[in-house]
């Protein structure tokens, strides 16, 4: 069966950034499942596999812009300390997470703390990065 919207894919993936540095690996642990065509995969990856079969096996270089998009200055933010639980640790490099107007989940990390202000970046941590993965599909149903 060939991937197609709907179908219910497994893949193992190996993601190395433009530098060659290992990101992150399933190889030696559990596969990657989800279901094709409900953007639950970055949508570079997504358009890659459509079509592929069980067996596929291939590399592929993602850009920015159809990984996890370009980085933008619109979700560096800051606020002030007191505007946090007491039960949110705050340090550079935590993760804290607020709900948008619509309430889904927003994680932002906290890149900076000067005095009461407490800086924080929205974008996600492989924002602005070409991305190469090394892909094979397991299953497709």
């Amino acid at each position: 069966m060939k991937i197609k919207k709907g179908c219910e894919v497994t893949f193992h993936y190996e993601l190395r950034d433009e530098k060659g540095e290992l990101i992150d690996s399933t190889f030696g642990g559990e596969p990657v499942h989800y279901v094709h065509g409900e953007g639950e995969l970055i949508s570079g990856l997504e358009e890659f596999l459509e079509g592929e079969e069980p067996g596929f096996t291939a590399r592929v270089t993602i850009s920015p812009e159809d990984g996890y998009g370009v980085r933008t200055e619109d979700l560096v933010v800051y606020a002030e300390a007191d505007n946090f639980d007491d039960s949110v640790e705050l340090k550079v490099g935590e993760v804290v997470e607020t709900e948008d107007p619509d309430g889904e989940t927003i994680e932002f990390v906290i890149t900076e703390i000067d005095g009461d202000k407490v800086f924080l970046d929205g974008n996600h941590p492989l924002a602005d990065k070409t991305l190469d993965y090394k892909i094979e599909v397991l299953e497709v149903a």
